[in-house]
């Protein structure tokens, strides 16, 4: 195929003449290629692609300094003028180069610039985790959840969730409307508090604790005698109470020989759970009676659980609790106490 007329050679000291801009676009996409210029191409109109289409079939060879003079000129209009970003132009951008889905997802991201991290996380938190945690949701609200996060972790959740369930969600993701900024943002609360493992919570300072710490205070005799009467007039406040009177922090005060003791009678798992929501101290005095092959065994599995909801924490703390008081009835351990059985006596 013969190539374009060379234009005429310039005179000496005369500039070369233009290049026009349709053979300018033709040479550039050649350059660029099928990958690197599949955009381009996607954002002309019908006339305009067969106009360049046309005039690259006709191109022929084209030389270097001949690319690269088009190259400059390309360069040198496009910073003639000052850039002007920001969200609008940004959005129109988007909106002209990806589909349309997409260009919105992105764009509602660009607008609540406080919610990437959040989804960012979720996108990258463990599936069966993620799953297990949505299961117990409304699927309203799982639907909305899918729709903000990566389609691939979307799409690994709902492989995870029940049949039924899942089908169900993807119909209301199809149907999935617009959301009020306020429910939005207390969707992204219940996420945070209940996904993302928050920090230890300080002492509780309701009735209920005020009451096991007097309890706390009690000889064996009166605490049996008073728990005894509570259980048959409120069984659920006892129940509550022999889990709030001896916290878990407490533990941390025990001699290192009933430490060990408790390590090997609760189960590993419980016991993970446990110290992942607890404080640095408490943390530390447990891994301080384990070897250091075990102690470093115990925060790989903690890392390696994800996050966990608080709940799930405090129920292994307070099992690990009732074994300890258990364990401490049968006189396997010993735990420390508030009281003053060490005062002397005269």
């Amino acid at each position: 195929m013969a190539a374009l007329p060379s234009p005429a050679k310039p005179k000496t000291g005369e500039p070369p003449p233009p290049i026009p801009g349709p053979v300018r676009a033709a040479i550039l996409l050649l350059a660029l290629g099928e990958e690197n210029g599949s955009v381009i191409w996607q954002s002309l109109d019908d006339s305009e692609a067969r106009l360049v289409s046309s005039i690259m079939a006709k191109l022929g060879s084209v030389r270097q300094e001949t690319l690269l003079r088009v190259a400059s000129e390309f360069m040198r209009e496009v910073s003639s003028t000052n850039l002007t970003g920001g969200p609008e132009r940004t959005e129109k951008i988007l909106m002209g180069a990806l589909p349309r889905s997409q260009a919105k997802s992105i764009i509602e991201e660009i607008r609540t610039p406080e919610s990437p991290d959040l989804w960012q996380k979720l996108s990258l938190a463990k599936p069966d985790q993620l799953a297990a945690f949505l299961s117990k949701e409304y699927p309203q609200t799982i639907a909305l959840v899918l729709t903000k996060i990566t389609a691939e972790q979307s799409a690994k959740v709902l492989s995870l969730l029940p049949a039924p369930l899942a089908t169900d969600i993807v119909d209301r993701m199809l149907r999935m409307e617009p959301v009020s900024d306020e429910i939005m943002k207390g969707i992204e609360t219940m996420i945070e508090e209940g996904f993302v493992t928050p920090p230890p919570l300080p002492g509780r300072r309701d009735p209920m604790d005020q009451v096991a710490q007097i309890f706390n205070a009690f000889d064996k005799k009166h605490e049996s005698r008073f728990l005894a009467a509570l259980d048959a007039t409120n069984r659920s406040a006892a129940q509550k109470l022999r889990a709030l009177m001896f916290s878990f922090d407490e533990l941390a005060k025990m001699d290192a020989t009933s430490a060990q003791v408790l390590l090997r009678s609760v189960e590993r798992e419980i016991m993970v759970k446990a110290l992942k929501g607890a404080t640095k101290s408490v943390r530390e005095f447990f891994f301080a009676q384990m070897s250091q092959r075990a102690a470093k065994s115990f925060q790989d599995d903690m890392e390696m659980q994800g996050p966990i909801r608080l709940k799930e924490v405090d129920e292994a703390q307070r099992t690990i609790v009732n074994l300890a008081k258990d364990l401490a009835v049968k006189g396997e351990l010993v735990l420390a106490t508030n009281t003053n059985d060490d005062e002397m006596i005269n």
